[in-house]
């Protein structure tokens, strides 16, 4: 079973690496950034940090430059060292597959398969189609990614909490979005880590969590009276600027979010019916609130899950394929519960068979996501055939 998994997972690097090379030489090529979001408020975020302007954000035109902007502080040393922002996105996916590794291995999963499940979230439609975008939900899973390991294993050191304040900092100094993510760590790790909690430790987290994260929405309060400006949250008068939410497209448009949902993570989308299943048992079986690793991260992720419905996305079909990139905090503990879930039942060579076959897309045609359902049990059979053929003949 070893020999099996380790071979999978090196299919699985293959792949990665195919789709990581394709997209580099791609953002060599094409260096200038597609026109959208990037253009309208990330770069020129990152360009008012590096000129100054960030403070005050003189003749502002486009709303969303209010927004908070500790991710596009990376994009602006890559402006400052002449490195094509095309490229921005595959360094976080870089930093994104060694923390989701880490992650896998703090919760024990084995090596190949703790391997296995990073490269399987790097290669989801969800993640590759950003690879030469400039944006930073790439970066908010990165830090949330960080957030669950810190707090998973809290020390007493000041070190430890000067590292937790930076990583939650970004993480809320990145998107308003992510407010919500440091509240569902505060209800799952608050307790555990108020009792390290001393005055040099808090100092240590106040400062760099002060710096990163609270300081964009102070600067928002001074400039516009709303800390979250643009948007109109928690009393604060902001602007309307999206025109409706995931939820609301549910109801209106199951069907086409449904399609979108698919086209970005397969037939991953069922870890949520999985997830469900498990934390519907455990509250049913158990008789105290006590959670096993796997069903916190699936608790973690049905949360994260409800309130990305809350997030904005509109009607036309590409904004609704779009919009699931802020589901990334969904899917990180979805997929990781799952594959700790079935190691423990040690099935992993038949969820490394899935994985691969989820991975595999045909970057150069037209994209239809829908042809996993011809190629997906083409490709188990195909992996099944050589990883029977190799391992039979290293035997």
């Amino acid at each position: 079973m070893k020999g099996t998994i380790k071979t999978i997972a090196n299919i699985g690097v293959i792949i990665a690496v195919y789709y990581f090379t394709y997209y580099t030489v791609l953002g060599i090529l094409r260096p200038i950034p597609a026109p959208g979001d990037s253009w309208d408020y990330h770069i020129p975020i990152s360009q008012s940090i590096i000129n100054g302007s960030f403070i005050t954000l003189p003749h502002v035109i486009v709303l969303q430059r209010y927004y908070p902007g500790s991710s596009e502080a990376i994009n602006s040393l890559l402006l400052l060292l002449h490195i094509p922002l095309t490229l921005s996105n595959i360094l976080a996916i870089i930093v994104l597959y060694f923390c989701l590794y880490r992650l896998s291995r703090y919760f024990k999963l084995q090596k190949y398969f703790a391997l296995l499940y990073a490269t399987t979230f790097i290669t989801l439609n969800a993640v590759v189609r950003w690879q030469n975008a400039v944006s930073i939900d790439i970066w908010i899973a990165v830090f949330f990614t960080l957030g669950i390991l810190l707090l998973e294993n809290p020390k007493k050191s000041v070190l430890y909490f000067g590292k937790l304040g930076f990583v939650l900092g970004m993480l809320i100094g990145s998107k308003y979005t992510a407010i919500f993510y440091l509240l569902i760590y505060l209800i799952f790790y608050s307790k555990s880590l108020l009792k390290y909690i001393n005055f040099k430790r808090a100092l240590a987290f106040i400062i760099p969590f002060s710096i990163f994260g609270v300081f964009w929405y102070v600067r928002n309060y001074f400039l516009k009276g709303n800390p979250f400006y643009p948007l109109p949250f928690l009393g604060f008068k902001g602007v309307l600027i999206f025109s409706d939410t995931v939820w609301n497209q549910m109801m209106h448009n199951p069907l086409l979010l449904l399609n979108a949902a698919f086209s970005e993570y397969h037939l991953w989308i069922f870890t949520v019916i999985v997830a469900f299943f498990i934390v519907i048992k455990h509250f049913v079986n158990q008789k105290n609130l006590k959670l096993e690793s796997e069903t916190r991260l699936f608790l973690i992720g049905i949360i994260n899950f409800f309130i990305f419905f809350t997030f904005p996305t509109d009607t036309q079909p590409w904004i609704m394929v779009s919009s699931f990139r802020y589901s990334y905090p969904v899917f990180i503990p979805l997929i990781l519960g799952t594959f700790m879930l079935i190691a423990r039942f040690k099935k992993e060579e038949w969820l490394g068979y899935f994985a691969i076959a989820n991975m595999l897309s045909v970057l150069t045609m037209t994209y239809y996501p829908k042809l996993i359902l011809f190629y997906f049990p083409l490709s188990l059979f195909i992996i099944y055939v050589m990883n029977k053929k190799f391992s039979l003949s290293k035997k």
